[in-house]
């Protein structure tokens, strides 16, 4: 039943044969770069999109419920991504093009009607299910690049591949900035639609990988088993750490800046734009630790040594930002000055998990233990922006309650030394 489903909406790919690697990587690149444009628009828009939906709610828009209800969304979107582990399965499968197309549509038709929502439980219930579709697109997309580029060009595209989540959220902000205040919070989300024109492209163009034979079934025990079972845990525990620092610091400078500038009576307006320049120079230091990854994972030689270095730059970068520019020093100036230093640790880890998540499982089991890795991580890092939102709500203060929470890069280097070595492997089969 489900196959028929599947081949009913995405009835053939092209035939498996040489493809240009640039090609694939553009493809899987721009399916990146707009589920980062669908998933980071919440964040410019938060406290617009709040301010009304409380009311019609029948709820307070103060400051403590923007937070409250602000973090329990954030948490509820990471939520849905946490379920989306099925799509790994399925892009093992069914293939990684089909399912890839699939999460396109479901996460580009749900993002446009988060626009639509009447009142906080629709808008809740519509970021649960476009949260569940962006978080499919990594687990088949990445798949999908690593086992149709040659082995000599794989890390560095794979690595290169995380600089579209930075370039979606440049986006974002740039749309927000240029247009936001025209079209309003509905308005913004209501062009979340347009990812939905790649599927059109990805299934005329993009061939499944010739590394993926077609008799391969997965069974979903095997990462359970033996060896393997360790290797997963450690690589869902990492994901855990890293998503849970991202989502509790990184994503919530626009917000930090808004409520700030509101407080100093600055308007909505100006502080919702001021949030979005933050946006835009917190990803130019993503978009360069993107970039650099490659090359840090060559130069170090070790994946592990790699990640010890994003783990503690995240740490201090958190605290530096936050504790010392915000809490103790009270400057916006140099709070802006270090947001691409925030960017390039917690943020930019991804491009080395690009690289690094596929390679710990063999082919038949690639989608689904990525897949799983990294939306069980999204379930143990859903708590972060909830915890934020209370914590703020208690505190008073959010660059505070950020600070704090920066302590879960502590408990995730012991978890590095529990995954596999590959620098220097080729892919597995």
């Amino acid at each position: 039943m489900t196959e028929s489903i599947v081949d009913a909406v995405a009835p053939s790919v092209a035939a498996p044969g040489a493809v240009s690697p640039r090609k694939v990587f553009w493809a899987t690149w721009f399916g990146w770069m707009l589920d980062g444009f669908d998933s980071s628009m919440y964040a410019y828009i938060l406290v617009g999109a709040l301010s009304e939906l409380l009311p019609a709610s029948g709820i307070e828009p103060s400051k403590a419920n923007i937070g409250i209800y602000g973090g329990l969304l954030f948490s509820i979107f990471m939520l849905g991504w946490a379920c989306s582990m099925v799509w790994g399965w399925a892009a093992d499968r069914y293939g990684r093009v089909r399912i890839m197309c699939w999460t396109v549509l479901v996460y580009s038709l749900f993002t446009a009607l988060c626009g639509l929502a009447t009142g906080i439980v629709m808008f809740a219930l519509f970021r649960f299910v476009a949260g569940f579709g962006i978080g499919g697109e990594w687990a088949a997309g990445t798949p999908l690049l690593q086992e149709s580029v040659p082995e000599n060009t794989r890390v560095r595209l794979a690595g290169w591949l995380h600089t579209a989540t930075p370039t979606g959220l440049f986006l974002a902000a740039a749309v927000t900035l240029a247009i936001g205040s025209t079209l309003g919070w509905r308005g913004m989300f209501l062009l979340g639609i347009l990812p939905a024109l790649l599927i059109a492209y990805l299934r005329s163009n993009i061939p499944e990988p010739e590394r993926r034979a077609a008799h391969e079934q997965p069974s979903v025990a095997a990462l359970f088993a033996g060896d393997q079972a360790r290797t997963t845990w450690a690589a869902a525990l990492m994901m855990a750490c890293i998503i849970f620092g991202l989502w509790s610091s990184n994503f919530w400078a626009p917000t930090v800046i808004s409520t700030k500038l509101v407080a100093a009576g600055a308007t909505p307006a100006h502080a919702q734009e001021m949030g979005a320049v933050a946006g835009l120079i917190t990803n130019v230091g993503t978009l360069i630790g993107c970039l650099l990854v490659p090359w840090l994972t060559t130069w170090l030689g070790s994946r592990r040594h790699t990640a010890v270095l994003f783990f503690v730059g995240g740490l201090i970068s958190v605290v530096v930002s936050y504790e010392v520019a915000i809490e103790w020093l009270d400057s916006l100036t140099l709070f802006m000055v270090l947001l691409p230093v925030l960017g390039f640790f917690t943020n930019g880890v991804f491009g080395l998990f690009t690289i690094w998540l596929p390679e710990m499982f063999p082919s038949a089991l690639r989608g689904s233990g990525s897949g799983f890795a990294f939306s069980m991580g999204r379930v143990l890092g859903a708590a972060g922006p909830t915890l934020i939102g209370a914590l703020a709500a208690r505190t008073g203060s959010f660059p505070l309650a950020i600070s704090m929470l920066s302590l879960i890069y502590v408990v995730g280097l012991p978890l590095i030394a529990l995954a596999p070595e590959t620098a220097g492997k080729p892919l597995a089969r």
